[in-house]
């Protein structure tokens, strides 16, 4: 049995750019550095949603990911479920053509942080894959 891959069509021109990437900052004087593929767009908008706090966006009050609420919380197992799970509901509303492949929440009790791994992939294109890593501080000797 083969394996169906779906590319978008519009990733075949490459002279047409679909978004702007993260950070926004250009290359060569330019302002933007523009996205051309599919995976690298939904990378950006994943990593907007994740940095996004609900009520940061005009007339859209529930995009976002409120991570920054999760500092001044105490870390437990619970925690972390809530925290996959609410990344997991948002990205399924938010962003329902990107798939997750792999989501690991990591606590670090020491430093009052958490490490944050995602995977992600287009849905229905499993193979071309795209990581973000995130650590949320606590700095409270600022």
């Amino acid at each position: 049995m083969a394996i169906e891959i779906k590319i978008n069509p519009i990733d075949f021109e490459l002279s047409t750019a679909i978004g702007i990437d993260l950070p926004m900052m250009g290359s060569a004087g330019s302002q933007f550095q523009q996205n051309y593929f599919s995976i690298d767009q939904a990378l950006a908008n994943a990593k907007n949603l994740l940095l996004t706090n609900r009520g940061e966006r005009i007339m859209q009050p529930n995009l976002g990911c409120n991570l920054d609420n999760i500092l001044f919380q105490n870390i437990t197992e619970d925690l972390v479920e809530d925290i996959e799970s609410f990344i997991r509901t948002n990205f399924n509303y938010w962003l329902p053509y990107i798939f997750i492949n792999k989501l690991l929440v990591t606590p670090n009790e020491d430093q009052n942080s958490i490490y944050l791994s995602l995977t992600i992939s287009l849905t229905g294109n499993t193979v071309d894959t795209r990581s973000i890593t995130l650590e949320i501080l606590n700095n409270t000797n600022i």
